[in-house]
C-alpha cells in the first residue's frame, strides 16, 4: 500500500523599497545589500569635499549617487549586489572612473579615490581587479559566488548548502528527516561546536525557516537562481539576530539588460553500481531499479532597457530510489505454535538432580532451558505453571489456544526467504519522489532612489512510499 503525500510551500512574494538619501557618516552594509564608502583626496593628499560619487550597475544601468562631506568621506548604502562602475567629478580634477567594482551582499566595499588636477576633457580610468582586504566591519563570513555554485561539483540533490562544507568550523552537512516530510532536501549542519537549530537562513530577506523544526531551511532554491550566498560565522550585525551558529543569506538572480539563459540534465542510476552484500546474499540476479533525474534552466532579460527586468527558472527532481530490508519473521513452525527447538539443555537443583515440573497434559518432566510455560497455570505468584504440551511433543502451543484473530494476522506476514530464525527475510522495493521547483523576479527601476523588485517561489513534490515491505501486512514497498 503507497502512501501519498503532496507539499506546496508559497515561499515569498516581496516588495523591497529602497529609499536612497545621501548620509555622509560611516554606515554599514544591510545584510542584503552591500554598500559602498570611501575617502576622496587630491594628489597632494588633502581631502576633497563636495564631490559628486556616482555608481552604476554595468547590468541594468541602475544609478546611485553620493557627495563627500568635509572630510572627504562618502558613503552609498543599501546596493544591490552586483557589479558596478564608479565614477567621481569635481570641478578642477579631471573626472575619475573605476570599472568593475564588485558589490557583494553584507558586505561594506572600500573604493578610495586619489583626483589629479587638470582640464575636465582628460579623465583617469582605473581598472579593478584585485580584491580589497575587508577593513570596514569585523564579522567574520565566507561568500559564495554563483560561479562556484555552478562550477564546484555538488552533491545531495545539487543543493549549495553543501558549500557550507568549506565554511571554516563547520561540520560536514547532512540530510536531516525522510523526503516524506522533508522533500526539499534541506541540509543541516554544526557551526563552531554550536547546535544546528543555532543557524539561521535568510532567502532575499525572508526567513527561510521551517517552524516546527527550526534546523530545516523549507525552501532550498535551485542552484540556477542564486546569485549570491554570504555565511557569517561570528561578530554578526546587529539584524542577523536569532543566530547562534551561522547566518546564512541567500540573494537570487535578477533579469539585465541583456537575454541570459541555461538549461541542464543530471542523470544517475543503479546500472553504474554494483550489487550490495545482502543483495548477493539473497541471490538477487537483477538490480532495483535507483534512478535520479534532474532538470532545469532558467532565463532573464530585460522587459524595458534600465528600468523593467524579469527571471524565472524551474527545476525537476526525479528520483526512482531502491530500498531494501531485512527482517525477522516467523518461521513455518512457529506460526503453528510449535516452539520446541527452543529446548535446550535440562536444567539441575543444587544437589545435581531434575527439578521435575509438569504439562499441561498432566505429566510431569525435567525443567529445560527455553520451556513455555502456560500463563493460565498454576499460582498467582508465577509458581506450578505448566508447560506447553501437545501430543506428547513439549513447547508445542495446541491449535485450539492459538489466538484466531492474531493467527488472521500472522497470515498477513510472508513467509521466510532466508535460512534461520533471525534476519531471515529480505525485501527491496522502489521509493518515488517527484519534486518541481519554479521561481520568478521582477525588478523595476523607478528612479534612482527608488527600486523595487517582486519574488514568487513555489515547490510542489509528490512522495510515494509504502510501509514496512511486509507484503498485505505492511504495504508493498519501503
Amino acid at each position: 500500500m503507497f502512501k501519498r503525500a503532496k507539499y506546496l510551500v508559497l515561499a515569498f512574494v516581496v516588495g523591497a523599497t529602497l529609499l536612497a538619501p545621501v548620509f555622509v557618516q560611516p554606515l554599514n552594509a544591510q545584510v542584503l545589500y552591500g554598500s559602498v564608502v570611501g575617502t576622496v583626496t587630491d594628489q597632494t593628499g588633502a581631502l576633497v569635499p563636495k564631490a559628486a560619487v556616482t555608481i552604476t550597475n554595468v547590468n541594468t544601468g541602475q544609478t546611485r549617487e553620493g557627495t563627500t562631506d568635509d572630510a572627504g568621506y562618502y558613503s552609498i548604502p543599501n546596493v544591490l549586489e552586483g557589479r558596478y562602475d564608479l565614477s567621481v567629478k569635481m570641478a578642477g580634477f579631471r573626472p575619475y572612473l573605476e570599472k568593475g567594482v564588485d558589490v557583494p551582499i553584507n558586505t561594506v566595499t572600500r573604493v578610495n579615490v586619489n583626483l589629479q588636477l587638470g582640464p575636465v576633457t582628460e579623465s583617469v580610468t582605473v581598472e579593478t581587479n584585485a580584491a580589497v582586504l575587508q577593513t570596514t566591519k569585523s564579522d567574520v563570513s565566507v561568500n559564495l559566488e554563483s560561479r562556484a555554485m555552478e562550477n564546484l561539483p555538488l552533491s545531495n540533490f545539487r543543493n549549495y548548502q553543501t558549500l557550507i562544507n568549506l565554511v571554516p568550523g563547520a561540520t560536514p552537512a547532512r540530510f536531516q528527516n525522510a523526503e516524506a516530510d522533508t522533500p526539499g532536501r534541506s541540509l543541516s549542519t554544526n557551526i563552531n561546536g554550536q547546535q544546528r537549530g543555532a543557524n539561521n537562513t535568510r532567502l532575499d530577506g525572508s526567513a527561510d525557516i521551517l517552524v516546527t523544526m527550526p534546523h530545516h531551511a523549507v525552501y532550498v532554491p535551485p542552484v540556477e537562481s542564486i546569485a549570491e550566498v554570504n555565511i557569517s560565522t561570528n561578530n554578526f550585525d546587529a539584524e542577523q539576530g536569532m543566530t547562534g551558529g551561522a547566518a546564512v543569506t541567500v540573494v537570487t538572480k535578477s533579469g539585465t539588460n541583456e537575454f541570459h539563459g541555461s538549461f541542464f540534465g543530471y542523470h544517475n542510476n543503479s546500472a553504474t553500481r554494483a550489487f550490495i552484500w545482502d543483495e548477493n546474499r539473497s541471490g538477487v540476479k537483477k538490480k532495483p531499479k535507483n534512478i535520479l533525474n534532474i532538470d532545469g534552466g532558467s532565463i532573464g532579460g530585460p522587459i524595458k532597457k534600465n528600468k523593467l527586468f524579469f527571471f524565472a527558472d524551474w527545476e525537476g527532481t526525479f528520483e526512482r530510489s531502491n530500498r531494501f530490508v531485512r527482517a525477522s519473521v516467523p518461521t513455518a513452525a512457529l506460526r503453528t505454535g510449535d516452539f520446541s527447538q527452543f529446548l535446550g539443555d535440562q536444567i539441575l537443583d543444587a544437589s545435581g538432580n531434575p527439578i521435575m515440573v509438569a504439562t499441561t497434559e498432566g505429566v510431569s518432566v525435567p525443567l529445560q532451558e527455553g520451556m513455555v510455560f502456560d500463563p493460565y497455570s498454576g499460582n498467582l505468584d508465577g509458581t506450578g505453571r505448566a508447560v506447553f504440551s501437545d501430543g506428547g511433543a513439549l513447547n508445542v502451543i495446541p491449535q485450539a489456544r492459538l489466538n484466531g484473530p492474531m493467527m488472521t494476522l500472522l497470515d498477513l506476514v510472508p513467509q521466510p526467504n532466508l535460512p534461520g530464525e533471525n534476519s531471515n527475510y529480505f525485501n527491496s522495493g522502489t521509493q518515488r519522489l517527484n519534486r518541481n521547483n519554479i521561481d520568478s523576479k521582477i525588478n523595476w527601476n523607478r528612479n534612482d532612489k527608488h527600486q523595487l523588485w517582486f519574488k514568487y517561489s513555489v515547490m510542489r513534490a509528490t512522495f510515494s512510499s509504502g510501509g514496512f515491505s511486509l507484503g498485505k501486512a505492511g504495504g508493498a514497498c519501503l
